[in-house]
């Protein structure tokens, strides 16, 4: 039986099946707010999407200034749907997720108490405006930092969303999903800071067979400014001879949080112990931190195997050399045996001859 939806069922399910799956991906969302925005109406879905131009501003400590100074900024949004769309930005502050890598937005107001705010620092003009299909938006990001603003990092993410409202779409209203795309911005207030980081739980499995071999460790970031560290993993053999020397893929990690860190070594075939010094450095200072660990890569149950085909073969080669040899004790024995009855033979002949 075929069952025929009111069309403004259809569109209701449609705007939950499309909501539903914002807010999964949501959950997925990298340093940026990056999701297109899309809006739904009774003719179809019509994807709208804008783009943030750069995702990251001031990362590489860049964006330097001492308190009660003031610099301005460029960042640029896309409109890269078919129509024109009302845009509108803003500052927020954020925290990094449970991950360590993941900004997640404060919309409550936090003023001085976040440590690590920026928001209220910054000024964006224009906040709202209108773009043209595929055209491009300039805000202006003006930064003041206070007088009594602490050393270190401040952190804000810049949004930008369609203005929507109740919108329209040919004369017709339409149901909006309404999402945002953004730039984080990285300030550095210039002045005395702390720069202090750790690495913890270098892992590495204390015995494999084959490879590759995994490895994980935890950078602990207790510095006043966020750093980007710079790794190098070496792994020796039982000699002492380096055999390998890796560089994990490393970024940004924020003030007092971790970001675990994870790898392979892609060596397949090994014997021995082998050692590995994980060795990080970080800051202006240029500080270093050392960890080691050491593990055993030896095919054990291949080496077995060969044991016993080694052993199969000795067997063999034991029973066919004892078999050979028998075989001329028997005929060394016949021999002696066929001599003496010979020496008789001559020895009876002789007598007779004497007889």
């Amino acid at each position: 039986m075929k069952i025929t939806l009111p069309s403004s069922s259809l569109k209701k399910i449609v705007v939950a099946t499309v909501l539903g799956a914002c807010v999964l991906a949501g959950h997925i969302v990298l340093p940026v707010y990056a999701q297109p925005t899309s809006i739904v109406d009774q003719g179809g879905i019509d994807q709208s999407s804008l783009t943030a131009i750069p995702t990251r501003l001031g990362d590489d400590t860049s964006v330097k200034i001492k308190p009660g100074e003031s610099r301005q900024v460029e960042v640029r949004v896309v409109n890269s749907s078919s129509k024109p769309m009302k845009i509108g930005t803003q500052a927020v502050d954020f925290t990094v997720g449970e991950d360590g890598a993941t900004p997640v937005a404060i919309t409550e107001k936090v003023g001085g108490s976040n440590r690590w705010s920026l928001a209220s620092w910054l000024t964006m003009t224009p906040n709202e405006q209108t773009l043209q299909s595929g055209k491009i938006g300039l805000i202006n990001v003006l930064i003041q930092i206070p007088d009594d603003a602490l050393p270190g990092g401040h952190y804000a993410m810049i949004t930008h969303q369609p203005v929507l409202g109740n919108a329209t779409q040919d004369g017709q209203a339409v149901s909006a999903v309404n999402q945002k795309v953004g730039t984080l911005l990285y300030v550095v207030v210039d002045g005395p800071v702390n720069e202090e980081a750790y690495i913890n739980n270098f892992m590495i499995p204390k015995y494999s067979e084959f490879g590759p071999v995994p490895f994980s460790f935890s950078v602990d970031n207790r510095s006043d400014v966020h750093i980007t560290p710079k790794i190098g993993l070496t792994i020796r053999n039982m000699f002492g001879r380096t055999v390998e020397t890796l560089q994990p893929e490393t970024k940004n990690i924020f003030p007092f949080t971790s970001r675990v860190i994870e790898g392979k070594w892609e060596q397949i075939w090994g014997f021995g112990r082998y050692s590995a010094e994980l060795k990080m450095s970080y800051g202006e200072q240029g500080k270093v931190v050392i960890q080691r660990t050491s593990f055993w890569l030896i095919p054990i149950k291949l080496l077995i195997a060969l044991g016993i085909i080694l052993l199969t073969l000795l067997a063999i080669i034991i029973s066919v050399r004892r078999h050979i040899l028998h075989r001329k004790e028997d005929q060394s024995q016949r021999i002696a045996e066929l001599e003496q009855k010979l020496q008789e033979l001559q020895k009876d002949k002789l007598q007779k001859f004497e007889e």
